[in-house]
C-alpha cells in the first residue's frame, strides 16, 4: 500500500500525512486523606479525573488549569505532570487518537477540598463530583484510567514529576 505524502520546502525529506491528534489535559487531585477528585461527564458513562482537550494554541499547563477551574471550582497553579498517556483513535466513538497528560495538582487544603463543587456553567457538562479513596478506583473509572491513575500515583508517591516546558522553559 502506498502511503501518501507531502514535502515542505526546504525543510527535509517527504513525511507522512499528519494525522489529526488529541491533547487531552486531565488533573490528579488530592484531599488530605488521600482521596482522588473524580468528575462524572453528563455526555458518557463513567467517571474521570477533572480536565479537557487542550484549545488550538493553547498550552497544557494552562489548559489543565482552565479545565479544572471550570469542572471544580478550584483554581490551581500547574507547573508538572505526573505520566503522559498516548490513546490509539476509537473508530466506534469518533474520538481521534492524541495524548493525555496527567498533569499534578497536588495534595490540597481542607479549606479547598471543601471548595471543590461543580460550578453552575458546568451543571450540562457533569453531574457529580467525588473524592474516592485509591482502593475504590476501579468501581468509578474504566480500567485504562485506572491504569493511568495508578501509575501517576505511584509516581507522585516516588517524589517525581516532570516540568512541563514551552520553547524549552519551564511554565511559571
Amino acid at each position: 500500500m502506498h502511503r501518501r505524502t507531502t514535502r515542505t520546502a526546504r525543510h527535509g525529506p517527504p513525511e507522512q500525512t499528519k494525522p489529526r491528534r488529541r491533547i487531552g489535559a486531565v488533573v490528579l487531585v488530592q484531599d488530605p486523606a488521600g482521596r482522588i477528585l473524580l468528575v462524572k461527564p453528563t455526555y458518557k458513562p463513567g467517571w474521570q479525573l477533572p480536565g479537557g482537550g487542550a484549545r488550538a494554541g493553547e498550552a497544557v499547563t494552562d489548559a489543565a488549569a482552565r479545565e479544572l477551574a471550570e469542572e471544580t471550582g478550584l483554581r490551581l497553579r500547574v507547573s508538572r505532570f505526573l505520566v503522559l498517556d498516548q490513546v490509539p483513535a476509537n473508530p466506534d466513538t469518533g474520538s481521534a487518537e492524541g495524548f493525555n497528560v496527567v498533569c499534578d495538582g497536588g495534595t490540597l487544603t481542607p479549606a479547598e477540598t471543601e471548595a471543590a463543587a461543580i460550578p453552575d456553567t458546568a451543571r450540562a457538562e457533569l453531574e457529580d463530583l467525588r473524592w474516592v479513596p485509591p482502593a475504590q478506583l476501579g468501581e468509578y473509572v474504566r480500567p485504562y484510567q485506572e491504569r493511568r491513575i495508578r501509575a501517576a500515583l505511584e509516581i507522585r508517591a516516588g517524589g517525581t514529576s516532570l516540568p512541563l516546558l514551552l520553547l524549552g522553559e519551564p511554565v511559571a
